[in-house]
């Protein structure tokens, strides 16, 4: 049975504290140790291991169980049609998970690779749909070149994953990205990204 969009918020809400409080003390812990303003290049570059290590040092706050609410939307979104999907986005937009989607995509392409399920291969491009490109489209795009990859290597084809969930992404454009995600994902096999960047990984 499908989850009301309402209750759904609900759930998806409670954890806007969690993940904040976790997001601010990681940035605390990483700014502690790379002070950006102080030193010349070559310093700020060597600064960046320790900063990070800082940061992965907090520990991985709600991250499991988001992941696993992650697991559920994600079901959710691949089986659903454009008018649901299209509320989920909304959803997820207006809270702290929206920040935890790029983190989860990967977590699935690793799970993907690992064990050629193919539901991971549908959560992740689910979650790829529902981020929408907001962040920088170039970093998502090579998200969704990771989840390609881990496919492949699981001996998965993704090209109709990509058509069927791309049917259900946002097919407007928005000024984070230059391609509407709908194109971005049910093209993508004939992107001048996969050309360039895909493509010469598989032969």
């Amino acid at each position: 049975m499908t989850e009301d969009i309402s209750s759904l918020e609900t759930r998806i809400a409670a954890f806007d504290g969690p993940i904040r409080r976790w997001q601010d003390a990681r940035e605390r812990a990483f700014s502690a140790k790379f002070r950006p303003k102080e030193g010349k290049l070559s310093t700020l570059m060597s600064r960046m291991p320790p900063a990070a290590a800082a940061a992965a040092g907090v520990g991985p706050g709600p991250t499991e169980q988001v992941f696993a609410l992650l697991d559920e939307i994600c079901d959710q979104y691949a089986g659903a049609d454009p008018q649901r999907c299209a509320l989920i986005r909304g959803v997820v937009h207006e809270h702290e998970l929206r920040r935890l989607l790029d983190e989860y995509v990967g977590h699935c392409a690793r799970l993907l690779e690992k064990g050629n399920r193919a539901e991971w291969l549908d959560r992740a491009l689910a979650a790829a749909s529902i981020d929408d490109q907001r962040r920088d489209y170039r970093d998502w795009l090579m998200s969704v070149g990771d989840v390609y990859l881990a496919a492949r290597a699981a001996g998965l084809d993704p090209a109709m994953a990509l058509k069927r969930i791309g049917a259900l992404s946002n097919a407007e454009g928005h000024p984070a990205t230059p391609t509407p995600t709908r194109v971005a994902l049910e093209r993508f096999e004939q992107s001048a990204y996969f050309a360039t960047s895909i493509l010469p990984r598989l032969r």
